[in-house]
């Protein structure tokens, strides 16, 4: 009897892992899927139907595809790396690790200023959409909604991640709903549009959809010596947010064209009638607010956790710096996501192939369960597509 407590007890406890003393529950390659997924579709598809709409939809759903594709190659080199590192590290301590003391606070500088945009984006974002549906001025919006989630943020509210991750899984669903709602109003017209005059601008706002790096070695942590698990999970969650944003960009610019709003749901819900309007924009507004939230409590719980500032302080950087440069007139919210996208995500994805490249050299990485092929080419293509992207995105600033 006590035998077979005992050995019930060990299998259970096979299934528990402990990551830097913090019990977690193995998860299935389903489940890991669905952690990267959750990872990566967020507020930001709100944004990839505008900026279709200006190139066109055929080369905006090329774009869609191909810098899709590239997420999943990058996220390959990452989980190959971080499934071959021994020890518990997120993406910054990687860096830190392969590319030293330089590098490190680099990535966490860059980090930083990812998240005070994303907190801006989503300051803005609320604003028009709370003010497409009760009237009054979206700078008036953005501050109502600025005091309430930003006292959610300041209190320190738990289990946002846990929120956020089903807010993403929810925008599946949605997607599907209003792609079938949309199918019969697509004006054949509008799928074959095109402006070259806009070749390059979908670039940032498209990586900043498709931005989940994080993720990955957060996946790497609960998938416990399952490289080929790993290696699924990064690809079959890459294909889904690929396809998902493609039908979503389809069904939207099929429907709205050249009438596309910056955040889709408003020019869509005014195209289907009232009830897909306020169905669609309180979807957006439940989007944009998990971000916001598990936005700011990350980078609170940062500065609170790695740098021991005092709370108060680490609420002031991090409420105050979105609202101040939102105050000071940047108040766009394609412009803002550009910027995030363009510029601070492509240097991130730039240091994560320099981080491979270092791993590689240190002959860390020699799994014969996960080992890729043609990564050199592989690395090659991103670098030159994140070289000429980033360029570019800066170019605009001026």
């Amino acid at each position: 009897m006590f035998w077979k407590k005992y050995k019930r007890l060990d299998e259970e406890s096979s299934e528990i892992i402990n990551i830097k003393g913090i019990f977690h529950k193995k998860i299935s390659l389903f489940q890991a899927v669905f952690l990267i997924v959750g990872g990566t579709i967020g507020a930001g598809v709100l944004s990839i139907p505008y900026a279709v709409s200006k190139v066109g939809l055929i080369v905006g759903i090329s774009y869609i595809i191909v810098l899709g594709l590239l997420m999943i190659g990058l996220n390959l080199l990452l989980g190959e790396v971080s499934a071959e590192t021994k020890g518990d590290y997120q993406l910054v301590g990687l860096t830190y690790k392969y590319l030293g003391k330089i590098g490190g606070r680099v990535m966490t500088f860059l980090s930083y200023l990812m998240l005070i945009g994303v907190l801006t984006i989503y300051i803005i974002g609320e604003g028009e959409v709370l003010s497409s549906i009760f009237g009054g001025t979206s700078f008036f919006w953005s501050i109502i909604f600025f005091v309430l989630f930003g006292t959610l943020v300041a209190i320190g509210i738990r289990g946002v991640k846990t929120v956020n991750f089903f807010i993403s899984l929810s925008i599946l669903l949605v997607i599907l709903i209003i792609v079938f709602l949309s199918s019969s109003h697509i004006d054949i017209e509008n799928i074959g549009f095109s402006n070259f005059s806009y070749l390059f601008f979908p670039y940032g706002i498209i990586l900043f959809a498709f931005h989940g790096t994080t993720s990955v070695p957060e996946a790497r942590f609960l998938l416990k010596k399952r490289d080929l698990d790993l290696k699924k999970a990064i690809i079959i969650s890459g294909l889904i947010s690929i396809t998902a944003y493609a039908l979503f960009a389809f069904a939207v610019v099929g429907v709205t064209g050249q009438e596309t709003t910056e955040i889709a749901t408003i020019g869509l819900g005014h195209q289907l009638g009232k009830i897909l309007f306020l169905f669609g924009n309180l979807f957006a507004i439940l989007a944009m607010a998990g971000s916001f939230l598990i936005a700011g409590v990350s980078l609170k719980d940062s500065l609170s956790w790695d740098y021991k500032i005092p709370t108060w302080l680490a609420n002031v950087f991090v409420l105050g710096l979105p609202l101040l440069i939102f105050l000071l007139g940047m108040r766009e919210f394609i412009a803002m996501i550009d910027l995030v996208g363009g510029v601070f995500i492509s240097i991130e994805m730039i240091l994560v192939l320099l981080i491979y490249k270092k791993a590689k050299q240190t002959g860390a990485l020699d799994s014969p369960e996960y080992d890729l092929r043609h990564t050199l080419l592989l690395g090659i293509i991103l670098l030159i597509v994140l070289t000429i992207g980033g360029i570019y995105s800066v170019a605009k600033l001026f």
